[in-house]
């Protein structure tokens, strides 16, 4: 596309699956039930597409689609642990025209919420609710000093063949992102609670790259 590099790629798929040995999360354990009692499928599609939106950076776009179900001991379909609908990302890099060697990037990503889990030896067919949708914006800002088509024979900076310092900011919206639930028992109601782990929010970091 615009006489520069693209390159697309996909994927469909579709699997069915049988004896399947159906598992619990609660925060990072993992609880197998161990009998090969379900059956189970999944389908999905997978789109990315990379080149050149801005001469001589490279970005990209992806999109993924995927619903997967399992049916244990016949009481019907229920989703799978894994079963994240949808998937969207982008990387865009972009330069200043003026200035070749000051460069940006911006990343952005977004997905639909994972299932929250169920406690320990509890039934998941109560427990069939959602964590929130994952979103995210990070934003670096680099200024190249030494590359290959930038070299110095003399100076402090001949012995490097990369150089580059940066600034960038993780999580730019201090969005507060969960990844899983922890499972409180209330001692008088006997009710479980979920509590939401949340990721990290937002990071300033500064970045040297160096090369020799």
């Amino acid at each position: 596309m615009w006489n520069r590099p693209f390159k697309l790629t996909s994927e469909a798929y579709y699997k069915k699956i049988n004896d399947v040995n159906p598992y619990t999360v609660e925060n990072v354990r993992i609880r197998y039930a161990a009998d090969n009692n379900a059956e189970a499928y999944a389908y999905g599609l997978d789109l990315r597409l990379n080149g050149e939106f801005v001469p001589g950076t490279e970005s990209w776009f992806s999109f993924g689609y995927l619903k997967t179900e399992e049916n244990i001991d016949g009481r019907g379909y229920i989703a799978r642990p894994t079963d994240q609908r949808l998937k969207f990302a982008a990387l865009f890099q972009d330069y200043v025209p003026n200035m070749p060697n000051l460069k940006m990037y911006l990343n952005l990503v977004y997905n639909t919420g994972l299932p929250g889990g169920s406690p320990s030896y509890a039934d998941p067919y109560v427990y069939q609710n959602r964590l929130p949708d994952y979103k995210r914006a990070d934003l670096g800002v680099q200024y190249v000093i030494v590359d290959d088509k930038k070299q110095f024979d003399t100076g402090w900076k001949k012995p490097f063949k990369e150089l580059a310092l940066g600034v960038e900011i993780f999580n730019i919206f201090d969005v507060q992102n969960s990844i899983t639930n922890t499972w409180v028992r209330d001692v008088y109601s006997k009710r479980q609670y979920a509590i939401p782990n949340y990721l990290t929010p937002r990071v300033f970091n500064v970045r040297l790259n160096m090369k020799f």
